[in-house]
């Protein structure tokens, strides 16, 4: 899959899941938490990770949150998309065809996006160290995701 389609094939996939783009990300409101999808690309090649984070907290727009430094950061947890296998973090989209790469993302998207939605923070302390982390001490974290 050339570039260009990748990029087209993402943004088409993830605004048919309700998320909006703005700026570079695209996020979707839960109701005790932002969900963010950031589309990284690699300085080592045609590849790109997908990263998301779910801030903790109610937001309205404009969303605003706080990534300045570790103490005044917006509490979240996070992760990444996997290809291929489980531990592989990267997509090289030239690998793909956009059928392979819909059952990739529908695969990610059931496991570690959709759950939070249907179950609330609840599936996000569950997974908190396997599907989700995050680099803020855990005393920043946990009591939002235990409230």
């Amino acid at each position: 899959m050339e570039l260009d389609v990748f990029k087209k094939f993402l943004h088409k996939y993830l605004k048919e899941k309700g998320f909006e783009k703005i700026k570079s990300n695209y996020y979707l409101n839960g109701k005790d938490f932002l969900c963010m999808i950031d589309i990284q690309r690699s300085s080592y090649g045609p590849t790109y990770y997908i990263n998301y984070s779910f801030f903790l907290g109610k937001f309205k727009k404009p969303y605003v949150i706080n990534q300045e430094s570790v103490k005044t950061y917006t509490p979240n947890v996070e992760g990444q998309f996997y290809f291929a296998e489980k531990n592989k973090y990267s997509c090289d989209y030239l690998d793909y065809k956009e059928d392979e790469i819909t059952k990739i993302f529908d695969s990610n998207f059931d496991e570690r996006i959709k759950p939070p939605f249907e179950e609330g923070k609840k599936y996000l302390l569950k997974h908190f160290g396997t599907l989700y982390s995050s680099f803020l001490p855990d005393e920043r974290v946990m009591p939002l995701l235990e409230d």
